[in-house]
């Protein structure tokens, strides 16, 4: 027979007294009603004084342009064969931008093209599955291993990568400059005259290049600065406008709210069951339903295009430490408020990847960071067996244990998921508004 685990009998007994707490129905315990309420609303959007545009309403409307414009990524390493959803042929350029791998079509802006879709293809195969934007805002730390201390630095990183935009920073000044200068400028200030192609000092600033190219390696320090701060800002706008992409208002937080008929009697049973004997929430906490933090679940590196290994946290806190963009770099707004330097490097680190936040969750498969699980029921299955035995890094958390669980408590944790689907984003933020 199950029993309640210890950390929530612990946790229940510490919220109970805590006040505010009025029963809605004798689903649960007044300790695991407070609980409960732990789990919502959803806050206000978390401050990023790293970004000083990060609510700035223009910022985020020039942001909503590049996520939608494409002209400035690389070539194509992989190839539309028929089946994979590859965006264009090999060697074409222009081919990939954000909504490239988050698409408007999902209404999640996750990844609906790619095929068979556990990784995304940009330029590349990527080595994990592409997780949506929506309500990523609330992360601490961003990407599945929290590569990215700032949704700026996110964006950076993407554009740069080999097998995501495969572009580069100097090829983003130039896009900024060509086609979008006065949004930029009315943001940020005025670019460098120099971008102008018919400049007599153009040659100054190569069509394309990043460092470790001999194109910008080759630049003085001075002009090397100003692309990096064009690339950072170009960040942040992408952020602003990331930082419009929340749901909420799901029928898990009407229920909280009060409204008993919000989610069915099995949602019900399948919320009891996630604060409790599935001990769901003990890493699926806060409001967000993730406690962003980092773990080693146990889950083996399969699938299509997935690396035999992947370091996770420990691979992403090695290059945050000496990454120039990070929000503990010159182009931070607020290089003291950064996390950053307090990361330290250990071996416990390996394997570990972020908690995953639930909202959505019920419409944005495949899941996890390999992208294995096409379904909700395979989750599920998963964590009920304990996870797997071999094909990880690291050491698998003590409290993924196998739960023992009935066919019919399944089924309830899957109709409380389906529960923490929230409003659609607004219409007009989803709108292609990118310049010709």
């Amino acid at each position: 027979m199950r029993g309640t685990l210890p950390w929530v009998s612990a946790l229940g007994a510490l919220l109970v007294g805590c006040g505010g707490t009025e029963l809605i129905d004798d689903t649960f315990s007044t300790s695991e009603w407070q609980l409960v309420q732990t789990l919502s609303p959803l806050p206000a959007i978390p401050a990023d004084p790293t970004n000083a545009v990060a609510d700035d309403p223009d910022a985020a409307a020039l942001g909503q342009m590049l996520f939608f414009d494409t002209r400035a990524a690389g070539a194509l390493t992989v190839g539309d064969d028929g089946a994979n959803g590859a965006p264009g042929q090999v060697g074409d350029t222009g081919k990939v931008g954000c909504v490239t791998c988050h698409t408007v079509e999902s209404g999640w802006l996750d990844d609906t093209r790619s095929k068979p879709g556990n990784v995304s293809i940009g330029a590349g195969y990527g080595k994990r599955n592409a997780p949506p934007i929506v309500n990523a805002v609330f992360y601490g730390w961003f990407g599945w291993a929290g590569q990215d201390d700032t949704q700026w630095h996110q964006a950076c990183g993407t554009t740069e990568s080999a097998v995501s935009h495969a572009s580069s920073r100097l090829a983003i000044a130039h896009l900024l400059y060509d086609h979008y200068k006065a949004p930029y400028e009315a943001v940020f200030g005025a670019i460098d005259a120099r971008f102008d192609p018919l400049s007599a000092s153009a040659a100054d600033f190569p069509a394309t290049g990043k460092p470790g190219d001999a194109a910008f390696d080759a630049m003085p320090e001075a002009d090397q600065t100003i692309v990096n701060r064009m690339f950072a800002n170009y960040g942040k706008a992408l952020a602003a406008y990331d930082r419009l992409m929340v749901s909420r208002n799901a029928p898990f937080d009407r229920y909280v709210a009060g409204d008993t008929t919000a989610i069915s009697t099995a949602a019900k049973r399948g919320l009891k069951l996630f604060i409790g004997e599935a001990g769901c929430v003990a890493c699926h906490k806060t409001p967000l339903f993730s406690d962003s933090d980092f773990h080693d679940i146990g889950l083996g590196q399969t699938g299509d295009h997935i690396p035999t290994e992947d370091l996770g946290r420990y691979t992403a806190v090695m290059k945050l430490q000496t990454d120039p963009m990070s929000s503990a770099g010159a182009y931070s707004d607020s290089p003291s408020s950064s996390k950053v330097p307090a990361l330290t490097l250990d071996d416990s680190l390996k394997g570990k990847f972020r908690t995953k936040h639930l909202r959505q969750i019920a419409e944005t498969g495949p899941y996890m960071h390999t992208g294995e699980f096409a379904t909700l029921a395979d989750v599920v299955e998963f964590y009920d067996r304990g996870g797997d035995d071999t094909g990880f890094a690291g050491t698998k958390d003590p409290r993924i244990v196998p739960l023992g669980l009935t066919d019919g408590d399944k089924t309830d944790l899957i109709a409380f998921l389906g529960t923490l689907t929230g409003d659609p984003l607004d219409p007009a933020v989803l709108v292609d508004t990118h310049a010709p």
